[in-house]
């Protein structure tokens, strides 16, 4: 087994090499551009949600009902964002509201969860945490409705991104890794011809000097093959990161979220009656504790008496 494995990338490890950098650039390519639409949709919802929290704070709208409210402002965003097919559109010949009809006349159940209106619905799902006077944990709150987006998890609907972009991050390592073993595959291939060339008879040993050369070569090859292709993907890893631009798509999201948490508990009925009646409460026990310490203060002067 070890044979075979060995015989198969000393004949066709640079072809593997290359065929595996092949494959990273066609998956960074549809990952990055993938991130780069997720990136634009999320800018334009994280926009929208914001230029509604403004205008109700300019106008002074109150939160009576948290839950009315929110839908009411996730409905107003929901209506300015594109469509799923507008998210990742390849026919620009179609104006916004035709691809909004058409969409929404063909819209099957997974596109459903992966287009505007399953963000807007997993948000809503999550209006119990907007009832709650304590801050919950933002970034938990992000991922859980961020991961109910097939279009932000899966790329075509079926291969994880986060599984993608792990992996091309670490290849420009293992083509390093690559390089050295065909390294040491050209090696241990080149060393047994040693021990069959006749060093009187160079001539007659031709064939074996021929072969220890072609394996010296491919250690060479493999060795520059592998640096290369690491120089690569870092290159391309370093200044189209994947992961950096999802990392601020998330951020953006989470923090247009702190903002409508913020503005709903700060102009909320509900919020606001609490005051009084802590108010009411701490006058309640003041007077009790003074009716007590006057109490015992005639209770000192008795015995005191």
């Amino acid at each position: 087994m070890v044979e075979l494995v060995l015989s198969f990338f000393g004949n066709y490890l640079i072809e593997f090499m290359f065929c595996l950098l092949t494959g990273a650039l066609v998956f960074r390519y549809a990952a990055y551009k993938h991130s780069k639409d997720d990136e634009a949709y999320y800018s334009r919802f994280t926009r929208e949600l914001d230029t509604c929290v403004s205008e109700d704070k300019g106008k002074g709208v109150k939160v009576d009902d948290v839950e009315s409210y929110l839908s009411n402002i996730l409905g107003r965003v929901n209506e300015k964002l594109p469509t799923n097919s507008l998210r990742f559109s390849h026919n620009k010949n179609i104006t916004g509201r035709e691809a909004e009809d058409e969409d929404d006349a063909r819209l099957s159940l997974g596109d459903y969860v992966g287009s505007k209106h399953g963000l807007i619905a997993s948000i809503q799902a999550e209006s119990a945490i907007f009832n709650v006077q304590v801050p919950p944990d933002f970034d938990e709150l992000t991922d859980r409705i961020m991961n109910e987006d097939k279009n932000w998890t899966q790329l075509y609907g079926h291969i994880p991104i986060e599984g993608i972009s792990r992996t091309i991050d670490i290849l420009p390592s293992l083509f390093i890794v690559f390089g050295v073993f065909g390294t040491f595959i050209g090696i241990a291939m080149a060393l047994p011809e040693i021990a069959n060339i006749d060093f009187k008879n160079l001539e007659g040993s031709s064939e074996n000097l021929t072969r220890f050369v072609i394996n010296v070569a491919f250690s060479m090859k493999t060795s520059i093959v592998g640096i290369l292709f690491n120089l690569i993907l870092t290159f391309l890893n370093t200044f189209f990161p994947i992961q950096d631009m999802r990392f601020r798509t998330f951020k953006k999201v989470e923090t247009s979220l702190q903002i409508l948490w913020y503005h709903i508990q700060n102009d909320s009925k509900k919020d606001k009656d609490v005051f009084p009646q802590m108010l009411i409460v701490l006058k309640d026990i003041l007077g009790r504790l003074d009716r007590i310490e006057k109490k015992d203060e005639k209770v000192n002067d008795k015995e005191a008496a």
